[in-house]
């Protein structure tokens, strides 16, 4: 049976690792990576990140699911994109922020690969969506990247509700309030926060500021209590995104999210050795994978680390 973290219980897809293995014992993980969940990180690398090619790859490449960022244009309609303003990833004219764009700005636009100009045009989410609904073996994990107002994540929810037919599909946030949203339109499915730790301030770029603030930051504090309180706020099933260092920072998370039945997944800007090392040591202190992993790389080789 294929994974439905949606339209069934969304849970039973993203719950930590000894819990999905039971609930879900008929229907093996594509990974097949000790239990846990293994999502591209933006889609293949050998396309344009994000693109539909990349996205399209990554669904074809042995992951269980698919990470991707979601972004608003100023006309209000939803785009795969990663960045606040084009420029790295997509081309116009002149870089400026996503959503000063209208969709016929996102239509002209191009992607680029390693600097050079594709003659790919960025996705918007109806595409994701048509994408998606091809492959419901895989799950299509989808964070929404901007702060949006409850009727505009409403309408994401009714979009992927109503084009992504076989309902395997999750949104996540680093805005608390977006995944609140979200709630609000879909009171069954699973939604994830993504807790960003200060301490990796300057993968958003080696500047100044970030560089102060990577430096004097601490990691995020993730107790029982505040994955309680978490759950509260949103409502189950919710879970934690984490990056690799908060994980080591908080060396109970697996056990606290297990005890409350909540999913946690790991992503690592350090790259798959440094997430592969963590989920390591988290494995050797607790006995527990955490529900899944977002990598950048290929599925087996990540996998092959952990054994």
């Amino acid at each position: 049976m294929a994974m439905n973290p949606h339209r069934k219980s969304a849970l039973a897809a993203v719950l930590p690792a000894a819990l999905l293995s039971a609930l879900l014992a008929a229907a093996p993980v594509q990974a097949d990576c000790l239990g846990m969940q293994i999502h591209s990180h933006r889609g293949n690398g050998q396309a344009p990140e994000n693109s539909l090619g990349a996205l399209r790859a990554a669904y074809a490449g042995g992951f269980d699911g698919v990470e991707t960022d979601l972004q608003m244009l100023g006309d209000r309609e939803w785009v795969v994109h990663h960045d606040q303003a084009t420029g790295r990833v997509v081309r116009t004219a002149a870089p400026v922020p996503v959503n000063s764009l209208r969709s016929a700005d996102w239509r002209a636009a191009r992607m680029t690969l390693r600097g050079a100009v594709t003659g790919e045009a960025p996705p918007f989410a109806s595409d994701l969506a048509q994408l998606a609904s091809s492959y419901p073996q895989g799950t299509l994990n989808a964070e929404i990247k901007t702060v949006a107002a409850c009727q505009d994540v409403g309408a994401l929810v009714q979009q992927l509700r109503g084009e992504v037919g076989h309902g395997n599909w999750f949104l996540t946030s680093p805005v608390e309030g977006n995944l609140r949203c979200a709630r609000q339109a879909d009171r069954e499915g699973y939604l994830g926060l993504i807790v960003l730790d200060p301490r990796n301030a300057q993968a958003l770029g080696n500047s100044r500021a970030t560089r102060f603030v990577a430096s004097h930051a601490q990691a995020p504090r993730l107790d029982r209590n505040w994955l309680s309180n978490l759950q509260g706020r949103v409502g189950a099933p919710v879970g934690v995104h984490v990056d690799a260092r908060t994980l080591e920072a908080n060396r109970n998370l697996l056990n606290d999210a297990a005890a409350l039945a909540m999913p946690v997944f790991v992503y690592a800007v350090d790259g798959d050795s440094a997430l592969a090392s963590a989920l390591q040591k988290a494995r050797r202190a607790t006995g527990m994978w955490p529900s899944g992993a977002i990598i950048d790389g290929g599925a087996e080789a990540f996998c092959a680390k952990l054994r």
